[in-house]
């Protein structure tokens, strides 16, 4: 039974986590002075990890520009790039630089090989009619070197709403609103800049509760921090995420309180639901 629970809680994970750019690349302040700020109301629900390091309640997700925020923090790069934007603007200012790109080195041509000296080989010395020796193949020369052009985008005007950059701020703010729900349901979000996104419910976000903090606490080095996570089933767990857990294991005294906060709520709830009278 433990077992298959572990295993639906896995699979959920699966469905829950979803796949961001690697890497926070970065966001632009003109973004945010052109296109504003989504904020949503403070919240204490869920857990955000933020490069291994847990980031405490109550929680605050934003779209600042382009990308995303949580408690002032960004936690994706630009879900929209800029220049999207800035390509519907009247008036932009567009550069074109061609820079060439080094052409491959020639291959090396392979050393001649030296044939064994046997009888046939002498004959065709005094032979008549001697056979026709292969010609030496020209070397190889190196592709030249194409060049790369780079387009980039300046807008010195102002910045005019339309249709297209309102569709694109509305996909911006449907990648905070998931997040924000997620949270709010108890669930938890892992960031970092060199994998997707990790994701998962309440019912996972407990589970891993039951363990991390105390691997936190014992694991005295990364490979022991990883086989402990990978004892404990917590496969979701990336290799990088173990090693930034690891780095952060100081956090297992908040973590442990966290567990607490969310059993305390789980025994209100069902005190209230216990209690709960059917309307007549």
């Amino acid at each position: 039974m433990k077992d298959r629970r572990q295993a639906g809680a896995i699979a959920l994970v699966a469905l829950l986590a979803a796949a961001t750019a690697l890497g926070f690349s970065e966001v632009p302040k003109d973004s945010a002075r052109a296109l504003g700020v989504t904020r949503g109301r403070p919240f204490t629900a869920g857990a955000v990890f933020l490069h291994g390091k847990y980031l405490e309640p109550p929680y605050v997700v934003e779209r600042w520009g382009t990308g995303l925020r949580i408690n002032g923090k960004f936690v994706s790069g630009q879900i929209v790039d800029w220049t999207e934007f800035l390509k519907t603007q009247s008036g932009v200012k567009v550069t074109r630089t061609e820079a060439a790109v080094p052409a491959a080195p020639a291959p090396t041509p392979a050393p001649a090989a030296v044939a064994d000296v046997d009888e046939s080989s002498l004959d065709d010395l005094f032979d008549d009619d001697p056979k026709p020796k292969k010609k030496a193949e020209p070397p190889r020369r190196a592709a030249p070197a194409r060049p790369k052009t780079t387009v980039s985008y300046s807008f010195d005007g102002t910045f005019v709403p339309n249709d297209t950059t309102r569709a694109l701020v509305k996909r911006i703010n449907a990648a905070r609103t998931e997040i924000d729900r997620i949270l709010r349901a108890g669930g938890f979000l892992c960031f970092g800049n060199s994998y997707s996104r990790v994701a998962g419910d309440a019912r996972t976000l407990q589970t891993m509760l039951e363990k991390l903090p105390e691997i936190q606490q014992r694991a005295n080095s990364v490979d022991e921090f990883r086989a402990s996570i990978r004892q404990a089933h917590l496969v979701y767990l990336n290799e990088v995420l173990c090693e930034e857990m690891f780095r952060n294991r100081m956090d297992y005294p908040k973590l442990r309180d966290l567990r607490m906060r969310i059993k305390k709520d789980l025994q209100w709830q069902e005190i209230l639901d216990g209690v709960k009278q059917p309307l007549l």
